[in-house]
């Protein structure tokens, strides 16, 4: 009887080595989506920290554009007689653009001896302010001020309510006013003699170091009359 030899034991059915092409299709797929994953990621982490640092510079323009505003809206209501030519250099400073300027120069020429004459002092003081319109592109934009500016005379003072909108555009890092507009009339808010001042005395009266009027003498009562002499 023959013996029978037994062959080399098989390995498992079908391929041993190669992936199946349902394999290799299934592969490709969990390849691409992690690639569409680390893409998508990245670019909505790129969009976000655009989109941080974006409005971040953008809020930095609106506060300095307001505080341009604010301030060019002090400067141009802050005079004084004893200084004008500093209170002159301080609006021009806020200011930016031909006409702007032209303008400025006209108010020095106007006004430099009148407020010299006058002993005046005018200041303001922000009340409220809000920027109503920004274009970072143009770096450019607008805001509506309201200040209460107080006028100092010798003898009385004025308290008043102003209302301004002033254009502004950024330069060189600085936001300036290129144009300014008022908004409504002044409004009166207080008024009255001047805290410490010497008042002028009203017409027909003494002045106030005069010496008082001596009252008049009093005149002795005259002594009676002697009795007549018969005859």
């Amino acid at each position: 009887m023959t013996p029978t030899v037994s062959a080399e034991p098989e390995g498992p059915s079908g391929p041993t080595q190669e992936t199946s092409p349902l394999g290799r299709a299934l592969l490709a797929g969990a390849v691409v989506l992690l690639v569409v994953a680390v893409v998508a990621a990245g670019w909505f982490g790129f969009t976000w920290v655009r989109a941080v640092v974006g409005d971040g510079d953008v809020a930095s323009a609106r506060d300095s554009a307001l505080d341009g505003a604010q301030q060019a809206a002090i400067n141009l209501n802050t005079v004084d007689a004893a200084n004008i030519d500093a209170s002159f250099e301080n609006m021009r400073s806020s200011i930016t653009g031909d006409q702007m300027n032209k303008d400025l120069d006209t108010t020095v020429q106007q006004l430099t001896d009148a407020v010299r004459q006058s002993g005046a002092t005018s200041k303001g003081e922000v009340l409220s302010g809000a920027l109503t319109e920004l274009n970072t592109d143009d770096k450019t934009g607008k805001a509506l001020v309201v200040l209460a500016v107080t006028t100092t005379w010798p003898q009385q003072y004025e308290r008043t309510k102003v209302t301004m909108t002033l254009g502004m555009r950024d330069v060189d890092g600085v936001w300036k006013a290129e144009s300014v507009q008022p908004v409504g009339s002044r409004i009166q808010l207080d008024a009255g003699p001047t805290p410490g001042a010497e008042q002028a005395p009203a017409e027909g009266a003494p002045p106030a170091d005069a010496p008082p009027a001596e009252a008049p003498a009093e005149e002795a009562p005259a002594e009676p009359a002697a009795p007549a002499e018969g005859p």
